[in-house]
């Protein structure tokens, strides 16, 4: 037994040792390297001839997250939720282009696709992180002027520890053997209780939704890759252009959230200047499941201004 798990080991170490990896930059993700085609698993609500709100979920999440805002917001607005590549149901390939940056290119290619104009992203944490590269993207003309707003939700924008559970992950061998010896339902209630301020307020449906995505084919493959590639290895001058962006932007955050703290509302609310912030009380890292009332709120006050 115990050579069976040295042989392990050491495969694992010559693999990661011989793997040669495109580097996470803008040059070389954005402007250089081609994205291989997905066809991304989206939800679609409301009518397509209403303005359009494209919603961008966190790390380790899907499209069901969104599930509470749907009901008011489908009534004046068409929505559209996507599952990222390598979370829900959309594809989950064993390759290494799982940074914020892939992730930006293939939703530019769905909303060509899809024809969506005039279109609102609305993301989350990871989610929100993909939307700012998008935003740049635009800036730069590389795609075109089809995002008319932000609205980014407790988002992920610059260089920053990760979190305790994902800093483990991110550990060669220690992460690959954690997330496979770890209870898929273990992963997805702490992964909650990380998340939420009041614990009470976890929807069981939710902790159901995660643990099943996390036992589908290669996800977990997925999960450990998009932990790899979380923080640009540019984030740094990336970040100084924030200040480029002029869209309207709302910006809502928990304020009790430990995995992206609330300093960072303040300094993304001043480098977009044109920017909103609200603040929640009482909320962690997901408003729109722990406060999703108040979340639906602030963006119809939002889109109606």
């Amino acid at each position: 037994m115990f050579k069976n798990i040295f042989l392990f080991i050491v495969t694992l170490l010559l693999v990661t040792a011989c793997s040669t990896k495109t580097p996470i930059t803008w040059k070389e993700r954005i402007v250089d390297k081609s994205q291989k085609h997905l066809s991304l698993e989206y939800l679609e609500y409301g009518n397509r001839n209403n303005k359009t709100l494209l919603f961008l979920h966190g790390f380790g999440e899907s499209k069901e997250t969104w599930r509470f805002l749907v009901p008011q917001l489908s009534k004046k607005y068409h929505l559209v939720l996507l599952d990222l590549k390598g979370f829900g149901a959309s594809p989950k390939p064993k390759d290494n282009a799982y940074s914020v940056y892939d992730q930006a290119k293939l939703v530019a290619r769905f909303m060509k696709e899809q024809g969506l104009r005039e279109v609102t992203l609305v993301g989350r944490s990871f989610g929100g992180g993909v939307a700012l590269v998008l935003a740049l993207m635009q800036n730069d003309r590389l795609i075109k002027r089809n995002i008319s707003s932000l609205i980014l939700i407790n988002s992920m924008a610059y260089k920053q520890s990760l979190p305790s559970m994902l800093k483990t992950l991110n550990q060669p061998i220690v992460g690959y053997v954690a997330i496979h010896l770890i209870s898929n339902d273990w992963m997805a209630e702490e992964g909650y209780k990380y998340a939420f301020y009041n614990n009470d307020l976890i929807p069981k449906e939710s902790l159901s939704y995660s643990s099943s995505n996390l036992s589908l084919e290669n996800a977990k493959y997925a999960y450990l890759q998009s932990v790899e590639q979380l923080i640009p290895e540019d984030i740094i001058p990336v970040q100084k252009r924030y200040r480029e962006i002029s869209l309207p932007t709302l910006i809502l955050w928990g304020k009790e959230d430990v995995s992206i703290r609330v300093h960072t509302a303040y300094k993304l609310h001043r480098d977009l200047k044109n920017s909103r912030l609200v603040l929640f009380s009482k909320v962690g890292h997901m408003p729109n499941e722990e406060a999703p009332h108040k979340v639906v709120s602030e963006i119809l006050n939002f889109m109606e201004d």
